[in-house]
């Protein structure tokens, strides 16, 4: 596919399913990145905002580390075409583990995460990417532990 070529509803969904997949099996980073732009890259976080390439490789390797059992699952995800790039609203059911020593067991966290994102085609190999991704909620499941709790 060319970077001029229109994106299609289709292969923005099928990224957006891909990204969730990966991120669940904490595929290694190599995997993620050609499904990110690089230079224009901005991803609005719980935790901050991260920027590039290098910056996604920093928050990555904390997330993996820290969260544990992992699964994301699409409830609501709605494409919309603007010119050269595609507005993506979703929402996505997540839930982790997650350990802090020296406790002594684990702890479940469970999220609807509300996102927005930004997906055009990449200069250079014309494949779909995301450019912004925005969390704009969490709303905590029952009987989630807080994201922040030590």
């Amino acid at each position: 596919m060319t970077e001029d070529a229109p994106l299609a509803d289709d292969e923005v969904k099928r990224l957006v399913r891909a990204w969730y997949a990966k991120l669940d099996a904490h595929a290694p980073v190599e995997e993620l990145l050609p499904m990110l732009a690089d230079e224009e890259l901005t991803l609005e976080l719980p935790e901050g905002t991260v920027r590039g390439h290098a910056g996604f490789k920093a928050w990555y390797d904390g997330v993996t580390r820290k969260f544990f059992d992992e699964v994301h699952e699409l409830v609501d995800l709605c494409v919309q075409m603007a010119e050269a790039e595609a507005h993506v609203t979703l929402v996505v059911n997540w839930q982790a583990r997650v350990w802090t020593p020296p406790a002594a067991s684990s702890r479940w966290l469970g999220f609807d995460a509300a996102q927005r994102w930004v997906v055009r085609r990449c200069r250079g190999s014309g494949a779909p990417v995301i450019v912004r991704y925005l969390v704009d909620s969490l709303t905590p499941m029952p009987g989630s532990a807080a994201l922040g709790e030590p």
